[in-house]
């Protein structure tokens, strides 16, 4: 009987192999692709998986698992690479990024209106612009007033005094100086409202959409031939790797966020709402998906993987390992013990030297005239 059973396991393991040497495995993915989209017009999607499987799915992979050191040291690493990438100097803008794409993106902010004057008066009404412009005004008007109007004209000397220096003005003219600070200071904090609303129409008027797309096609124009390199000497290595672990520790922070796990369910949600009820092979024809696509794709992905497998040994291994499990499991024993006792009633069992060679078909015989 172990011999029986020795005789199966081996005759089982070649017939395996069988199905990968000579490049057959082809066939069977081609036959097992096939055989899964014929499958997939019977199941539904919510048939298979639940959107609470894929939101626990996300969790643990996205939500919970750390990210491991050597992605962050492989994401510097490759981010160096590409700053020092040899045809950065002979590759331009315009080879990579086309004229089309750049003037859509240039047409749609011309087409954001709301969006851009949203944009402008929430930088005019910031504290900072105010500042800005105080400041700008201040300095202005100060100067204007001590050294170029007809003020400083019509005060006999001061013209030459102012052109004395500074410590001559900062002498004689401090108390003069400090009475003009305090009428500006004065004058535009009165005035700052109407200045930056008048600084809001101008830049609404200034940045329309003919402006834009005229504005666009000077900058295409400066920028379209210039080297990559160019633009990668911007950012240092040290830079790259600073900005990595920056955008790394927002990462960390917002995927544990309520806000993010709110999004992903609903959306996951909003995925099954609308594809719950399609067949698989529905959903796999709606996203691009083709039986030709992938076979073609496992083909081209598996075929250096299997041919190794094989050239190394390492398949057979793994394919005798798997069915010695079931050809040595005390079932098998029994079903093999039993099939033998049947078969010493009836004969001996067949070898697979001793099994008759299949017929070949019947030749017509003819009739004889008699």
């Amino acid at each position: 009987m172990e011999e029986a059973i020795k005789t199966l396991l081996e005759a089982h393991v070649q017939h395996e192999m069988g199905c990968f040497k000579s490049k057959k495995y082809r066939q069977v993915i081609r036959e097992e692709v096939s055989a899964v989209f014929q499958w997939i017009k019977k199941i539904k999607l919510r048939e298979i998986v639940t959107p609470e499987q894929i939101i626990s799915l996300m969790e643990r992979n996205v939500v919970e698992l750390p990210v491991a050191k050597g992605i962050t040291e492989l994401v510097n690493e490759m981010s160096r690479r590409v700053l020092a990438f040899p045809k950065n100097k002979t590759t331009a803008l315009s080879d990579i990024f086309s004229r089309k794409s750049y003037k859509d993106i240039v047409d749609k902010i011309g087409d954001l209106e709301s969006a851009r004057k949203d944009y402008i008066h929430w930088l005019v009404t910031s504290s900072i612009y105010s500042q800005q412009i105080s400041e700008v005004l201040f300095t202005g008007i100060k100067e204007y007033l001590l050294t170029e109007n007809i003020f400083a004209q019509k005060v006999p000397g001061l013209s030459s005094l102012i052109k004395l220096g500074k410590f001559a003005v900062n002498k004689t003219l401090h108390p003069l100086e400090v009475a003009v600070e305090k009428t500006v200071k004065t004058y535009i904090e009165n005035n700052l409202k109407n200045t930056i609303r008048r600084s809001e129409k101008s830049l609404n008027d200034y940045f329309d959409k003919p402006h834009i797309i005229e504005m666009g096609d000077e900058i295409w124009a400066a920028i379209a031939k210039t080297k990559l390199s160019k633009y990668c000497k911007i950012l240092n290595e040290k830079d790259v790797e600073d900005f990595n672990a920056i955008g790394l520790d927002f990462w960390l922070h917002f995927r544990k966020t309520s806000y993010f796990k709110e999004i992903y369910t609903d959306l996951v949600h909003f995925f099954f709402k609308k594809y719950g009820d399609w067949s698989l092979d529905q959903i796999a024809d709606e996203v691009g998906v083709t039986e030709k696509m992938v076979v073609n794709e496992l083909v081209q992905t598996l075929s250096h993987g299997i041919e190794k497998t094989l050239s190394i040994g390492f398949l057979e291994e793994r394919i005798r390992a798997r069915l010695e499990n079931f050809y040595r499991s005390p079932q098998t024993s029994i079903l093999v013990a039993s099939l033998m006792g049947s078969q010493t009633k009836t004969g001996p069992v067949p070898t697979e030297g001793s099994l008759p060679a299949p017929a070949g078909p019947k030749k017509r015989q003819r009739k004889r005239n008699v």
